[in-house]
């Protein structure tokens, strides 16, 4: 057969584009470079999309929707719940589902999902939905910031990490898991009791034997390990291993880098490790070096490539990068969670907001109130009591709930104790113009600071002692005229084995027009025992709060209720309820609401309280 020189050239082409794309595919796998395919050709891609100048907020019902960036309501207050909009839509709740509007207040996902969770993956992010049956996940989908549907499939969907996101099917009995991108193509076949999420190419998977195994994702194989605390173990090409009671690192490919020398240690995050030897934390870079020499209490990593520590001997948390090298100068009290891009943190002269390159962008003047944190163009403050927005020039654009205006000349503003120590507790404090100031309502300031519980003090200690952290907030419950201030602080060591959290409730019941403050007592008739008389019906509330909870009822409480109330009991004065707050002995606290409805024989009708609390 003869070969025409036409025909010669093509073979000889095609002989080498076959040697390049096998040489290609052995340095990839060699590399453990991961080899993701493109999308199919019927998904579009969106490019990252700036978050939309609408942001949700309540109504005074309770209700949620969206104003625009100077406050005008665009999407009416009616769904039950509301997330930002991260691209073209925003995910609301309706009817206890959850769907998706467009900025239009369109709804191109209808209200069907009973659960979501959002994921940010780089540049974008991406909605798991999922429905359950019967505490089984029926079917889950994933969509993108725009409201599009990239799949569906019947089982369970994790959280995305490098592109790649554990999902499950159900095979016979077994539930199995792989690994799915974000185009719906499978990347690893269900196929192992459990994995962990992806670092790079690497993830850690459980198979139904027991055995664990590193697996190489692009090359499709698994390494057996023994000695992995947990599935999450692997990050920057790095596998946390434990050898009796002391950590250590392998690379990759199984060979030890970092010795078994420490008493405590977390996996690679952003580039660094947590590592504590005799009770005392630093960082560790890939290569085994301190970036940071222990010498801190505890640590914690907070993302995008930072790490906060806390010193032995002096309050609050110090931020540093990767390196080592200091985020911010100041001491931060409080670290608060990853809102628009930005992570809040509480520092004496304000509130820092940090990106994920671990740079300060901005940071908010104390006297702005803390808890701010960033969304687009605007900045808000959120809490039990309600939401409010404000613009670039720290104007109040929309408020509900917080920081509210009492009568003329008066405002309740939030304020923030212990800048000094490791913690931060906000409490309510009135301000008032000269005309409105009086002997009530300063009477009523200093209970209400009395009442921010700052005098617990956040000790820690090294060599293997406890750490707790403490935490303060408060709650406004509003019947007519009159206000009641519920002001909480936790304390919390549950790590510890013989840890707890406990809870203290410090209640002020006052006027909102001229600042008197009300005692219990007063809410009933002059011949009422109310220490005794209220006994049967807390008794009453109490069982069927048991009831309809199906929990079983607690003797201790029982015991309470069988003997007088004490005549400091912390209340609230609700709309249809006397809500009695009583304190247990494990630390915890019992919210025991009493409609008025069971002790209308009790109450003074005609008092001046009751009379105040139906004022409209």
């Amino acid at each position: 057969m003869r070969i025409t020189k036409k025909a010669l050239a093509l073979l000889l082409f095609s002989t080498a584009f076959m040697c390049i794309v096998a040489v290609s595919a052995y340095v990839l796998w060699k590399n453990d470079v991961l080899d993701l395919p493109l999308p199919p050709d019927d998904v579009t891609v969106v490019a990252p999309v700036e978050q939309n100048e609408l942001y949700p907020v309540p109504a005074e019902d309770g209700r949620w929707g969206y104003i625009s960036g100077s406050g005008e309501m665009v999407i009416s207050p009616v769904y039950q719940e509301a997330r930002p909009f991260w691209g073209g839509a925003a995910w609301v709740k309706q009817d206890g589902l959850w769907g998706c509007i467009d900025t239009a207040g369109n709804m191109p996902v209808r209200a069907e999902y009973e659960d979501i969770a959002e994921y940010r993956d780089g540049s974008q992010t991406f909605v798991a939905a999922c429905n359950t049956a019967a505490g089984v996940t029926a079917n889950s989908a994933l969509y993108n910031a725009d409201g599009v549907k990239l799949f569906g499939l019947s089982g369970q969907l994790g959280e995305m990490s490098d592109g790649l996101m554990p999902f499950s099917r159900q095979k016979g009995e077994q539930q199995a898991w792989g690994y799915i991108n974000a185009f719906g193509e499978i990347i690893i076949e269900p196929q192992y009791a459990e994995v962990g999420e992806v670092s790079g190419n690497y993830a850690l998977v459980r198979d139904f034997n027991g055995s664990i195994q590193l697996l190489n994702i692009h090359a499709r194989t698994g390494t057996a390990l023994e000695g992995v605390d947990s599935l999450d173990a692997v990050g920057n090409r790095r596998v946390l291993m434990r050898r009796e009671d002391k950590f250590g690192y392998l690379n990759v490919g199984g060979e030890l880098v970092v010795d078994y020398i420490y008493d405590a240690a977390e996996p690679f995050r952003g580039g660094a490790a947590l590592v504590a030897q005799q009770g005392l934390y630093g960082l560790l870079t890939a290569d085994g070096v301190y970036a940071l020499a222990p010498q801190f209490a505890s640590g914690q990593y907070l993302g995008g490539g930072m790490y906060a520590m806390k010193l032995a001997e002096e309050p609050g948390w110090r931020i540093y990068n990767a390196l080592g090298e200091p985020v911010l100068d100041e001491v931060v009290y409080e670290i608060g969670e990853w809102v628009g891009g930005c992570l809040v943190c509480q520092t004496e002269s304000g509130t820092a907001f940090l990106n994920d390159a671990a740079e300060v962008v901005e940071i908010w003047a104390q006297e702005h109130q803390p808890g701010v944190f960033r969304l687009g163009q605007l900045y808000g403050i959120a809490d039990d009591n309600g939401l409010v927005w404000f613009d670039e020039e720290r104007s109040v654009i929309y408020a509900c709930g917080r920081d509210r205006v009492l009568t003329d000349g008066v405002e309740l503003r939030t304020m923030a104790e212990n800048s000094d120590a490791a913690y931060m507790v906000y409490y309510p404090q009135v301000q008032t113009g000269e005309e409105a100031a009086g002997a009530a309502w300063r009477r009523l300031n200093n209970a209400l600071a009395a009442n921010a519980l700052g005098d617990h003090q956040d000790e820690y200690r090294t060599r293997g002692e406890l750490n707790y952290t403490v935490s303060g907030d408060f709650e406004l419950v509003q019947a007519g005229a009159v206000i009641t201030a519920v002001q909480r602080l936790v304390l919390d060591d549950s790590w510890d084995v013989a840890g707890s959290v406990e809870a203290t409730v410090q209640t002020v019941c006052f006027d909102m027009i001229d600042g008197r403050q009300y005692a219990l007592g007063e809410l009933f008739d002059r011949n009422v025992n109310w220490r005794t008389d209220l006994l049967t019906a807390a008794q009453a509330a109490y069982t069927a709060l048991c009831a309809g909870s199906a929990q079983p009822e607690n003797p201790e409480v029982q015991e309470i209720l069988s003997r007088r109330l004490s005549r400091n009991t912390e209340f609230a004065l609700a709309g249809d309820s006397l809500v009695l707050y009583l304190a247990l002995s494990d630390g915890s606290y019992l919210e025991l609401p009493v409609l008025y409805d069971n002790i209308a024989d009790l109450v003074d009708e005609d008092g001046e309280l009751w009379q105040r609390m139906h004022l409209q």
